[in-house]
Formats: structure tokens, C-alpha cells, sequence
């Protein structure tokens, strides 16, 4: 990207980021049916590298911490997904309408009504 003048930003590893995760969905999805074939791996290395060297220009937003907090709902990961709903709040960003699908999805799926009633609430007093 570099050699092109084009300087990554936070929608580049929005997107970027969200590929991986799906991808690793897919994977971990396959493996729960025994589907798992060789896949050919690609080298991410370079771009990753190229991300991190510009990590302190780069800070992650709502729609960043919501690609990660969907993934963690997908995974079963929930206490990580609320961690990472608590640091959207602790940096001032406002969680959107898709943030909370995916925290109240869980929640539902999980049948934990306790959190789900105090995610509501919090969605009512925003």
C-alpha cells in the first residue's frame, strides 16, 4: 500500500479485520462438523506489519469494536464481547443500533435475561 501512496486508516482495518474474523468463523464452523480440509493460507504478514507500524495513528472506532464484539458473539466469547463494549464506553463512543444487535443476539441465544434487560435499559437512557 505504501508503494502506492495509499496510507491504511482505521476503515482499511475495519475491513481488513473483518475478512480474518469471518474467515475464522468459517474455520472454527468447519471444524465443529469435521469439514476441515487443507486451505491455502495466505501471507498477511506485510500488511499486518504495515498496520502496526502505523498502530498509534490508527484508533480503532465504534464500527472496529463492533466487527470484534460480533465475532465474539459468534464464538461464544461473550464475557470478551462485553469487555469490549465497556472500553466503547470508557473511550466516549456511542455503541449503533448494530453493536447492540449483536450483544442482544447473544444474550437471547444464551438466555441470560439479566444482561439483556440492562443492555435494553441502557439502549432506552442512551
Amino acid at each position: 500500500m505504501k508503494e502506492r501512496g495509499i496510507l491504511p486508516d482505521v476503515i482499511t482495518y475495519t475491513v481488513f479485520l473483518d475478512g480474518r474474523l469471518k474467515e475464522n468463523l468459517r474455520r472454527a464452523r468447519s471444524l465443529q462438523h469435521g469439514k476441515e480440509r487443507e486451505v491455502e493460507k495466505t501471507n498477511d504478514s506485510p500488511f499486518w506489519n504495515e498496520l502496526n507500524d502505523m498502530g498509534k495513528k490508527i484508533e480503532p472506532d465504534v464500527y472496529c469494536y463492533t466487527v470484534l464484539i460480533d465475532s465474539h458473539c459468534k464464538t461464544n466469547d461473550f464475557q470478551d464481547a462485553i469487555d469490549l463494549y465497556d472500553e466503547i464506553i470508557a473511550r466516549g463512543l456511542q455503541p449503533d443500533i448494530v453493536t447492540y444487535t449483536a450483544l442482544l443476539s447473544s444474550c437471547l441465544s444464551r438466555g441470560d435475561r439479566y444482561r439483556f434487560i440492562t443492555l435494553v435499559d441502557e439502549i432506552l437512557k442512551g
